[in-house]
Parts: C-alpha cells; structure tokens; sequence
C-alpha cells in the first residue's frame, strides 16, 4: 500500500472551447471518472521463464507501488478515479500498472509530466538511498501512440558485483484525460525493451 501524504498539485489549464458561429454555447459535459479505462492483462507482458498471475482490479484505488514510483504522491484526486493491475511469477518478475483519469485533458498532461519527471529521477534516488549498488539510468525513448508515451529504465549491480543485479523498466502515456504509468522489475532477468515498449504501447492504446 502506499504510504505518506499526496502532495501533487493539479497543473491549472484553461478549456478552450471552439464553437462554430452561430452555434449555441453549450456547457461542455464532466468527464466520466469513475469508469475503469481498459489495462493490460497477462498476454500484453514481456515473455519471461515462469508463467505470468494477477490481472486488473475489479475496485478503484491505490494498491501497489512499483520500484520506481515508490514514493510519488499524487493529491486532490479521488480513489475511485485510480485504477491498478497487478502482476508476478513465482520467482522472476512483478509488473504493475496503474490509470488514472482527471477530469480533463490539461489536468492530465500534467500529471503525465509530473510522473515522468519523477521516473527520470529513479536512478540518481537510489544512487542517494544505497551505497550497496552501482546503479544506471537509461532513457529508451518515445512511443507514438495516441498522445505519447515515453520508456526508460535501471540497472542495480549489487557491490561486490557477484552478489546480484535488480532491474526495471518503466513507462508512461496518456490518452485524453487518463494517464497510465506501467512498471517492470525482475532480479533474475535482463530486460526485455522492446517487448516491455509493447506493454506500453498496449496499456496506452487499451486506455479507451
């Protein structure tokens, strides 16, 4: 479960509305947040060497976190506009994603870009957190799907290096007003980038 207090600020954002002349102005319906977009499910996952579990929850709300999104707060928005999945084999991998659908569009780039700022700094947390690893950031770059997504990940070489590896992956994008953000970890196997940029791609594109 996630601890702490959510201290995320919504982005203000101006509506524009275009309205053809002469047409009447009409007020511009709330967008529906209680409805859980659609997520991935075992299928949209990297391969790995022991079968896939879990899938999406049938209740709204903040369930897990993964490795690098491990302390990112997000305030003013309600557990029923949270959707979470979560997934794991028996010993190799876990994988969670989470959709999150604001109330509009401006709301919701900027909570992606909240979100993706908060990855990019994963590396260098962990650096400041343990001197028990060597840690590497990677940035693999965008996804033209819908409104965008973007992939990067880390690598953890326990010191001394025979002791093990941690690695993860993880990824961000939105359509409309959701935003989802998926991650990967597994400290048995090395990545798998471009199928975990399918998993993205499918969890932004399964949105709606």
């Amino acid at each position: 479960m996630r601890s702490g207090i959510r201290t995320w600020v919504t982005g203000a954002g101006v509506a524009l509305l275009v309205v053809a002349a002469g047409a009447p102005v009409a007020d511009a319906a709330p967008a529906d947040t209680t409805a859980r977009p659609g997520m991935i499910d075992i299928a949209d996952l990297p391969p790995d060497s022991l079968p896939w579990e879990g899938g999406a929850r049938d209740e709204p709300g903040w369930y897990s976190d993964g490795p690098c999104s491990s302390g990112f707060s997000i305030g003013g928005i309600p557990e029923e506009s949270v959707w979470d999945a979560g997934f794991s084999t028996s010993e190799t991998a876990s994988a969670t994603e989470h959709a999150i659908v604001l109330p509009t569009e401006a709301e919701a780039v900027a909570l992606a870009e909240s979100i993706r700022q908060y990855f990019a700094g994963c590396a260098d947390r962990w650096r400041e957190g343990s001197s028990i690893y060597t840690v590497t950031g990677y940035d693999y770059g965008s996804l033209d799907v819908e409104e965008g997504a973007t992939v990067g990940g880390v690598h953890l070489t326990r010191n001394p290096s025979w002791q093990g590896y941690r690695n993860f992956l993880y990824g961000v994008g939105r359509d409309g007003n959701t935003v989802t953000y998926v991650e990967w970890e597994s400290n048995w196997t090395q990545p798998d980038v471009p199928a975990f940029k399918e998993t993205v791609r499918a969890a932004v594109n399964k949105l709606y």
